[in-house]
C-alpha cells in the first residue's frame, strides 16, 4: 500500500494536471464519490445533512457534493466555517452550489439556527481544512465542532478530520472525531500515526481519477506488506552455497551484556546470512561458544569493565575487509572504546553497516561523524536514543517524528528507523516505509537485539540498507505476533520471537 504526505499529494495533483485531469476534474471526481459514499450510509437522509465548509479547496468538495445531495432531494444546509471560498476552484463550486435548493449559512451570523440544524440532522460533514493543515483550530471553528460532538448525527470527515496533521499525526485541540473518512486518492501518512489515527473511524479511499503510474514519479510512502518483502527478499537458490549469502560481522556484547550478543547473533542466523561471525569480549565468546554452534568468533580484548577495548582496532578491521555487512553496538557498553571502534568502521568500510543501541549512545550528540562516509549506514534509534542525538526534547521528537526523521534520512544520507507505534523508516535512497505490525509484547529489554540481527543478516545477504531495515522491520514484527498469539504478549520474550522466524520465512515461501 502506498502512503502520501500533504506535499507528495500536491505533487501528485499538480502531475495529474499536467497529464489530462486537471485540478478542476479533481475536484469534481472527489465531490461526487464523496456524495455517493453518503448516499449508501445507512442513515436516514431526510433528517438532513449539514456540511461544514472551509474556505479552501477541501470546503470546494463539500460544496460540489451538497449541491448533488441536495439536487438529489435531500434536505442539505451548508456552514461557511471562514467565511467565503478564497480558491478559484472553490468559489466556482460554490457559485454552483446556487443552482440547488441546499441552504447557505455563515457560522458568524447564524449560530442558534445552525446549532438548531445539527441537533436533529443524520450527518454532519467536516469539510473545513484539508490534508495540508498544520497548528491549532480558530476558536470559532472549535466552539461550533464543541456542539457538534455533542449531537447525535454521525460525523463524516472529508480527506481527513480538519485539526488533523497528515505528516506526523498530531491532532488539533477541538478536532471533531469522526465516525468515518472518506479520503482521496491515497491515505496520508499521519493517518496511520497516533492520536489521528484515532479520529478517522472508518476510513474509505476514494478513487478520483488520477493516473495510477504517477504515484512512482513522487516516491511515495510504502506501508510493509507481504508482497514488499517477496519482491526484496529472493527466493533461495537450490544450487547456492553458504558464501552466496553474505558475511556477517556482529560486533556486540560484553561481560555485564553478553545476552545482546546471543540474541542478536541468533536472530542473524536464523534471517539467513550465509556466513556470521562474532567479535566480542572474550568472556562473552567463551560464555556462548558452548550454546550457539552456528556462527564463528572472534574473542577480543577487554577493557577492566569487561568491555571490547580499543586496542583490538586492526583486527577488527581486518575481519570486516570481506564482510558483506557489519552490525555493531548491542551490548557493547557506551565508552570512549565503543566510539573509537566505530570511527574506524565508518573510516574504513564500503559495505552497509547497522548501528544499535550503544553503537548510538556512544555517538551521543556527535552525529556529524556519520557524514562525509562510504558505508551505507542504518540507525536504529528508540525515541530517547533519537532524542540525544539530536538534542531535540523528547515530547518534540513524539510530536513530529516523521518529519525529523526524514530531515535526517536526508541531511546524514543514511537510513533510520525509529522505533514506535508505528516504525518509521527513511531511507537513504528517499524512500520511505511505515511498519505496524509487532506489539506490545516486544516493551522488554533484547527486543532491539533481536531487531538488528535481522536488518544485518539482510543487508549481509545483499539488500540495500534501506530494504533490510524497512523488510526487517515487517518480519520481526510478524514474528512478534505470532509469538503474542501463542504465548502472550506478557508472557513472550525476545528469544520467543527468535524461534518464530522460521515460521514467518515458511509463511512468505522463502
Amino acid at each position: 500500500m502506498y502512503l502520501l504526505t500533504p506535499q507528495k499529494m500536491k505533487e501528485l495533483e499538480a502531475l495529474s494536471d499536467k497529464n489530462g485531469v486537471s485540478y478542476a476534474e479533481l475536484m469534481q471526481n472527489a465531490g461526487e464519490k464523496l456524495a455517493e459514499f453518503i448516499y449508501s450510509l445507512p442513515i436516514n437522509h431526510s433528517y438532513g445533512i449539514v456540511f461544514f465548509c472551509g474556505n479552501g479547496n477541501n470546503g470546494g468538495d463539500g460544496f460540489v457534493a451538497a449541491k448533488m445531495l441536495s439536487m438529489g432531494g435531500y434536505p442539505v444546509t451548508v456552514v461557511l466555517m471562514c467565511g467565503e471560498p478564497e480558491t478559484e476552484l472553490s468559489m466556482r463550486a460554490y457559485l454552483e452550489l446556487g443552482e440547488s435548493d441546499a441552504e447557505v449559512l455563515n457560522l458568524y451570523d447564524n449560530n442558534e439556527k445552525i446549532f438548531s440544524k445539527l441537533s436533529s440532522s443524520a450527518l454532519i460533514v467536516d469539510a473545513v481544512f484539508g490534508t495540508g493543515f498544520h497548528g491549532e483550530l480558530p476558536p470559532q471553528v472549535k466552539a461550533c465542532f464543541s456542539f457538534a460532538a455533542r449531537s447525535a448525527a454521525k460525523k463524516l470527515a472529508v480527506d481527513v478530520v480538519s485539526g488533523g496533521n497528515c505528516t506526523d499525526g498530531k491532532v488539533s485541540e477541538g478536532t471533531l472525531k469522526c465516525d468515518y473518512t472518506v479520503t482521496f486518492a491515497y491515505e496520508k501518512v499521519g493517518m496511520r500515526m497516533k492520536p489521528l489515527s484515532n479520529c478517522l473511524g472508518e476510513i474509505t479511499i476514494a478513487d478520483i481519477g488520477i493516473d495510477k503510474s504517477l504515484i512512482r514519479k513522487v516516491i511515495p510512502v510504502i506501508k510493509t506488506e507481504d508482497d514488499f518483502i517477496e519482491k526484496v527478499i529472493p527466493e533461495r537458490n537450490p544450487y547456492s552455497n553458504k558464501g552466496d549469502y553474505g558475511k556477517l560481522v556482529n560486533i556486540a556484547g560484553s561481560k555485564r551484556m553478553p545476552g545482546a550478543a546471543a540474541l542478536s547473533t541468533m536472530s542473524a542466523l536464523r534471517t539467513g546470512a550465509g556466513l556470521v561471525t562474532l567479535a566480542s569480549a572474550r568472556t562473552v565468546c567463551e560464555s556462548l561458544s558452548g550454546n550457539i554452534y552456528e556462527c564463528t568468533y572472534l574473542p577480543l580484548k577487554e577493557t577492566t569493565m569487561g568491555t571490547i577495548s580499543q586496542t583490538n582496532e586492526k583486527e577488527i578491521l581486518s575481519l570486516c575487509e570481506n564482510a558483506t555487512a557489519v552490525s555493531i553496538g548491542c551490548g557493547m557498553g557506551n565508552s570512549e572504546d565503543t566510539l573509537s571502534i566505530l570511527k574506524a568502521l565508518l573510516k574504513n568500510l564500503s559495505c552497509p553497516i547497522i548501528i544499535d543501541a550503544d553503537g548510538l549512545n556512544a555517538i551521543g550528540t556527535g552525529i556529524d561523524i556519520l557524514k562525509d562516509i562510504k558505508a551505507d549506514v542504518v540507525i536504529t534509534p528508540h525515541p530517547k536514543e533519537l532524542s540525544r542525538l539530536l538534542g531535540l526534547p523528547i515530547e518534540e521528537i513524539l510530536e513530529n517524528r516523521f518529519s525529523i526523521v526524514e530531515k535526517l534520512s536526508k541531511e546524514y544520507g543514511i537510513t533510520v528507523l525509529s522505533k514506535g507505534n508505528p516504525t518509521i523508516i527513511c531511507g537513504a535512497n528517499g524512500y520511505s516505509f511505515i511498519n505496524e505490525n509487532g506489539n506490545a509484547g516486544l516493551s522488554r529489554g533484547g527486543s532491539g537485539d533481536v531487531l538488528t540481527g535481522i536488518i544485518a543478516s539482510l543487508a549481509a545477504q545483499g539488500l540495500s540498507g534501506t530494504d533490510a531495515a524497512a523488510a526487517g522491520a515487517y518480519i520481526f514484527g510478524k514474528a512478534a505476533d505470532i509469538t503474542a498469539e501463542k504465548l502472550s504478549m506478557q508472557g513472550m520474550l525476545p528469544s520467543d520471537v527468535i524461534k518464530e522466524l522460521p515460521t514467518v520465512f515458511k509463511m512468505l515461501k522463502r
